[in-house]
């Protein structure tokens, strides 16, 4: 009995997929993965007089298609049309318009979706394997006018769309985010990301640039979250005194391990290199949901 009872376990995945699901086309396991992630969070309908064509869990899978493929919601429509196993393995008998895809993003729910989305995978990849985790943030821009263009106009960028991300480091892959409007410095948003991934796992180490260099932060992290944390000291003063507990001893160290920080980076390289670092919508809401789509179609993929 035992027997059998591993033989079935090893036919699922991290989320109780098929293994099998493995030989399928790499846009048709995304939509899949997104759509049993998805359930977990979502009904099928919103409300009982809701109309019955599609689910939300289908939706949302199309937005993380969308989001992968960074298009807009009309292109995103036309390659559901073109891409018969895509519609099959969501399900679909006839394609949502853009406008369905477009009002669905709308819904000031969808932050609080990715999140649970996020958070069901770091419960996952930790549950597997514990591991350390590093925190960074980077920006999105919210024109397509190149640097040159501003720059000949005689303008500056002085607004872009910020994503603190918190990344497992072994599985290089973003557990949660904070979206936010930049510049501004990352412990403005460091806290709030800090429960996030909090409520999700308990790293084994927590890593941060410069910008971490902070008593408070590490003296919550070790003393009552009983999470290490290290960041590079900064040295504030003119005489070269360091204050604080943590950060004196940090200034006479620096772990072998802090280069694993790096992941962080390599992440929010990789979800602009795959989706594109320019987003479309124009509302605040919208912008702040594409640019959080773009981290869980990342996170879906890997």
């Amino acid at each position: 009995m035992m027997k059998r009872a591993t033989g079935r376990r090893r036919e699922r995945g991290l989320f109780g997929q098929p293994i099998r699901e493995a030989g399928d086309q790499e846009i048709v396991r995304l939509v899949k993965l997104a759509l049993r992630l998805a359930r977990r969070h979502l009904s099928d309908h919103a409300h009982v007089n809701a109309p019955k064509k599609f689910t939300q869990p289908q939706l949302f899978a199309c937005l993380i298609l969308k989001a992968h493929l960074g298009c807009t919601y009309r292109k995103a429509e036309e390659l559901l049309i073109l891409m018969p196993a895509v519609r099959e393995a969501l399900g679909f008998r006839e394609v949502p318009r853009f406008t369905t895809l477009q009002a669905f993003a709308d819904r000031p729910e969808i932050g609080v979706l990715i999140d649970g989305v996020l958070a069901s995978i770091g419960r996952a990849v930790a549950k597997h394997e514990p591991q350390d985790a590093a925190f960074d943030g980077t920006g999105m821009e919210v024109t397509s006018a190149s640097a040159h263009f501003v720059s000949r106009a005689g303008r500056t960028r002085t607004k872009f769309v910020k994503v603190m991300l918190g990344v497992l480091c072994a599985a290089v892959i973003p557990v949660s985010l904070i979206v936010d409007w930049g510049p501004s410095h990352d412990m403005r948003q460091a806290w709030a990301l800090r429960e996030k991934i909090r409520a999700t796992c308990r790293p084994t180490m927590l890593w941060g640039d410069g910008a971490f260099d902070c008593e408070r932060w590490h003296k919550a992290n070790w003393d009552e979250w009983g999470v290490p944390s290290y960041a590079p000291t900064t040295v504030k003063s003119a005489d070269g005194h360091v204050s604080g507990f943590y950060r004196k001893a940090f200034s006479e160290m620096r772990p072998n391990e802090y280069g694993r920080r790096w992941m962080c980076e390599s992440v929010n390289s990789a979800v602009k290199r795959i989706s594109g670092s320019t987003l479309r919508s124009r509302k605040q809401n919208t912008l702040f949901a594409e640019a959080a789509l773009k981290v869980a179609a990342y996170a879906i993929k890997v």
